[in-house]
């Protein structure tokens, strides 16, 4: 067992006990204590640290060919170099090793086909034998091209060239027969040229493609030119004016075909295709003839000439005079009559309530003898041809039936009122239009009150047991209703209720404003009117109404009562209302004292102590509690920590306490450095003993760890357990939870000051534990 500290090195070495079944050896228990960032110090016989991985970076290919590539890294040590590329991630080819150590590598990649893209990884070893890697790069290498020309260009200009093998594509020689293929990888390809009427010689090539340029894949073309034939020819069209026309032609000969069509023998601009379509016709394009010219390398050909006739466009119905409403008495026949334009035939359907009418087939249509039931019937024509319809307007139908004497079917009412308000009698009466009504108090006509309902003036009580009756005529009679009778009862009156009687605010502080609430009851018939609120006491005053304020009959309202003293000393007030009830005015009483105001600050506790801190970590946060004791508000106005580490939020600053309001601070130790740091609270305010302040304590202290490491079992084990004491020799308690499967464990639950005895145990896969190995001692500074 070995043990190691950043201050010494201690080895102990001793041979377990034989278990009875299995017989395990354990060797070399060896604790390292890590303090802070103490170096570590290997002593004799120690076992040596893992080497040091070389650090590499802005690995890049760079001045990349069709056949090579530079591959271009840094280390932060001197080192050699030396890549691994291939296809595919799993690389395959390396370059040789370059023994030079440089810090600055550049590795040339060679042997690369064209086209591909290579996957690599950098590798460097510096001196000591520490190794470094960077894989999962990439580039490609530039592509070559094929290329060649198509003789004569009559046979190769817009010859289709195809290419198979490695890659397969396709491309269009130009007006000169050249083509070329770009971007290919190295590879083997065939090269096969094809164009309608003309054979190539020799027919396909094949080539191979290395790491340049293939020029020279040339072709010869031979054939025959065959010459434009029109093989249908444009039909003449005819259409109404408005529609487009089309005019289509089929051709054969040698491709490329082109077209041009002309109108009345002059070339029509953007016509080049096997068919052609008009614009909207109009009467002007009748009689034009349409030919097409089909042309190719051999020569023209022209269609024959096809004719378009443009017919006019049929005018549809147009209504100029509208069917009249008709009224009529019953009996009667009733005339509607329509007048209207448009291509002629015209022809006409009535229509009555929207049904049409068998037989109405003519401009003008009679009615059979109607009845009352007919009034309010509807009546249209539809006038149509062949270009479309037009509906006319529609006509009333009213039916008149014969003259009627009055009815009342309504009789007017008894009414009963308050007096001042008015009364409304109304009676509902039939018979022949014109009905005239004549309305009679107490059987004598009432000037003016001549329609179906009347108002009275406002009413007094003699008005009371008046009696109302109407006289309804027509041409034909007269109707007289029933008498109604008016009842008017008196006026009511408003009252005044308020609640409370009177107002004490009690003790309040100088300066403070306190409010209270004043319900105002009108328990009264009518609405009250309040023209006047006084307020008597300079301190004292009133809110939350608008003059003349109104409650009406069973309402209430309120309004606010405030107190702001300004001296200490008790106040006395009044409330007077003046308003249109019979008690007016009302008063109400007020009272209330001024008191001197208290400015306190009840702070708890008064003092925190954090204790031991790790440096660099931040303690658990405890809380500092502002209360403001007094009895008035308190503004603090600043709120800050001092002493190396301390922090305090939850105190924005300005804020204001109210009475028995509370603020609660936070506050964390954060030690940047070993030992004790002392620090405070201050807050600054208004109140008494201001500023206040708490106390802080606490100190830094740093983490140690002790690293163990041990020699494996010489019997065959599934891991082992690690025992820790503070006193040599016995005590042992297990630190491990769970088997350790390694040779190493790091214990990082100690204290400083403190010396901790070490042994580990060998587990087999039964479950038998070794004895305890040798001890092991570590000290933690």
């Amino acid at each position: 067992m070995n043990s190691k500290t950043s201050q010494r090195t201690t080895r102990v070495s001793v041979r377990a006990r034989a278990l009875q079944l299995v017989v395990l050896l354990l060797l070399g228990l060896v604790p390292m204590v890590l303090a802070g960032c103490a170096g570590f110090v290997s002593g004799a016989n120690t076992t040596p640290p893992p080497p040091t991985t070389v650090n590499i970076t802005n690995v890049q290919a760079i001045s990349t060919t069709t056949s090579s590539t530079q591959v271009v890294w840094t280390t932060d040590v001197a080192s050699n170099s030396v890549v691994n590329y291939g296809t595919t991630t799993s690389y395959g080819s390396n370059t040789p090793v370059d023994p030079t150590m440089v810090t600055g590598h550049q590795v040339t990649v060679s042997g690369l086909s064209a086209g591909t893209t290579y996957y690599f990884q950098v590798q460097s070893t510096d001196s000591k034998n520490n190794n470094g890697k960077s894989g999962g790069h990439k580039f490609a290498t530039v592509g070559v091209s094929i290329s060649g020309t198509i003789s004569p260009s009559k046979g190769g200009s817009g010859a289709t060239v195809t290419l198979s093998g490695s890659t397969s594509a396709t491309t269009t020689a130009n007006g000169s027969g050249a083509y070329t293929f770009a971007g290919l990888a190295s590879g083997s390809y065939g090269v096969t040229p094809s164009n309608p009427g003309y054979a190539f010689t020799p027919a396909n090539q094949n080539v191979t493609a290395g790491t340049t340029d293939v020029t020279g894949v040339n072709f010869t073309a031979s054939g025959t030119v065959v010459f434009p034939a029109i093989a249908t020819q444009p039909a003449s069209q005819t259409v109404t004016a408005g529609q487009t026309a089309t005019f289509t032609v089929v051709a054969s000969g040698t491709a490329p075909l082109s077209y041009q069509w002309q109108k009345n023998g002059a070339n029509i601009a953007g016509a080049t295709s096997a068919s052609y379509t008009t614009p909207a016709t109009t009467t002007a394009d009748s009689g034009s003839t349409f030919v097409v010219v089909v042309s190719n390398s051999a020569g023209t050909a022209t269609s024959n000439a096809a004719t378009l006739t443009v017919n006019p466009a049929p005018v549809a119905p147009t209504i100029t005079t509208q069917p009249a409403n008709q009224t009529v008495t019953a009996g009667q026949t009733a005339t509607f009559t329509v007048t209207a334009t448009g291509t002629a035939p015209l022809s006409y359907q009535w229509q009555k309530s929207g049904a049409n009418i068998a037989g109405a087939t003519s401009a003008s249509y009679t009615t059979p003898a109607t009845t009352t039931s007919d009034s309010g019937s509807t009546f249209v024509v539809v006038v149509s041809n062949s270009a479309g319809t037009g509906t006319s307007n529609a006509a009333t139908l009213t039916v008149n039936p014969a003259p009627v004497a009055p009815t009342i079917t309504t009789q007017p009412a008894n009414q009963t009122v308050t007096a001042g308000q008015t009364a409304m009698f109304t009676v509902t009466a039939t018979g022949t239009a014109p009905l005239s009504y004549q309305w009679q108090k107490n059987g004598a006509n009432i000037a003016g009150a001549t329609s179906a309902s009347y108002t009275t003036p406002a009413t007094t009580t003699s008005d009371s047991g008046s009696t109302f009756k109407v006289v309804v005529s027509n041409s034909t009679g007269t109707a007289t209703s029933n008498s109604a009778t008016l009842t008017v009862n008196p006026a009511p009156a408003p009252a005044i209720q308020v609640n409370p009687t009177s107002i004490s605010f009690g003790n309040v502080v100088v300066g403070t404003n306190l409010s209270q609430s004043l319900i105002i009851s009108n328990p009264g018939t009518a609405t009250l009117s309040i023209t006047q609120i006084t307020v008597t006491g300079a301190t004292f005053s009133a809110s939350g109404y608008t003059l003349p304020l109104s409650i009406n009959a069973g309402q209430q309202t309120t309004i606010t009562v405030a107190f702001l003293p300004t001296a200490v000393g008790a106040v006395p007030g009044n409330v007077s209302i003046v308003s249109n009830a019979p008690t007016s005015p009302t008063s109400v009483g007020l009272s209330g004292s001024g008191l001197a105001a208290t400015l306190t600050l009840g702070i708890n506790p008064t003092s925190l102590s954090f204790g031991n801190v790790l440096t660099g970590t931040t303690s658990a946060t405890q809380n500092v509690t502002i209360t403001n004791t007094g009895n008035s508000s308190v503004t603090i106005s600043q709120i800050s920590a001092s002493g190396a580490g301390y922090t305090v939020t939850g105190g924005s600053t300005p804020v204001t306490l109210t009475p028995s309001q509370k603020l609660v601070l936070a506050v964390q130790f954060s030690p940047a450095s070993t030992g004790s740091v002392a620090g405070s609270i201050s807050i600054v305010s208004n109140a008494t003993g201001s500023p206040a302040s708490v106390t802080l304590s606490g100190t830094g202290v740093v983490q140690h760890t002790v690293s163990l490491s041990w020699n494996a079992s010489t019997s065959t084990v599934t891991g082992y357990n690690v025992y820790r004491s503070t006193t040599s020799g016995s005590g042992y308690v297990k630190i491990n939870s769970t088997l350790v499967s390694g040779l190493t464990l790091t214990d990082s639950n100690v204290t400083s000051g403190t010396t901790y005895y070490y042994v580990t145990t060998a587990v087999d896969s039964s479950g038998n534990e070794s004895g305890f190995s040798n001890q092991a001692t570590a000290a933690i500074p």
